[in-house]
């Protein structure tokens, strides 16, 4: 029975993240993701309570997935390019998958407080925890000390995530190149100026 209802929570978070992404949050219904989940509505009440409960398991299941988040897991932190390297492929596979939805939620948290409640502090502490991590590197002596980490973890973002949902939104880049040889650029030009002139080789 556990694997049955793990079965069909896993269906409902499916759907919810295509409606939501698609529709927005106001305009989906716990009915419309129930449909689209092959499940009962009442599986949906018994396993999130309502549509909030649901995207918060949303918002959760995505957590593990963002660098902020997920910077304490790294095997070997102490390795700074190959965590941020890390972190980077992860915001980039992150962004690729939930790009879209996570734009319109943002969109909907400025008009919606069940979402704004939910979402409002995500983004916040997965900045927040990359800045950490890249202020405790710079006093570590791996990144240039004269730079602000809350600035280097900004422009990590906008190299990684952001720049793959721009990609979504502006219908894909003009030029030919796989999204690793893109990731792998884009972490170089990061590198080369958050690194100290001796660790950029």
């Amino acid at each position: 029975m556990a694997a049955a209802e793990a079965k069909a929570g896993a269906a409902i978070l499916t759907a919810a993240a295509d409606l939501f992404g698609e529709r927005g949050y106001n305009a989906t219904t716990t009915r419309a993701i129930a449909e689209r989940a092959g499940v009962n509505e009442v599986t949906l009440f018994r396993t999130f309570k309502n549509k909030q409960g649901v995207l918060r398991a949303l918002s959760e299941s995505w957590a593990g997935s963002m660098a902020g988040f997920a910077v304490g897991a790294v095997p070997a932190p102490e390795d700074t390019r190959g965590t941020l390297a890390a972190l980077a492929s992860m915001e980039v596979a992150q962004a690729t998958a939930i790009g879209g939805v996570a734009i319109r939620l943002a969109l909907d948290a400025a008009s919606s407080p069940e979402v704004a409640e939910v979402t409002g502090d995500g983004s916040g502490a997965n900045f927040a925890g990359l800045a950490e991590y890249l202020t405790a590197r710079q006093a570590a002596g791996d990144l240039r000390a004269d730079l602000d980490a809350r600035v280097m973890a900004e422009v990590f973002f906008a190299l990684t995530s952001t720049m793959v949902m721009s990609r979504q939104l502006l219908g894909g880049a003009q030029y030919e190149m796989s999204q690793d040889q893109v990731n792998a650029q884009a972490l170089e030009i990061y590198l080369s100026g958050v690194l100290p002139k001796a660790g950029r080789s």
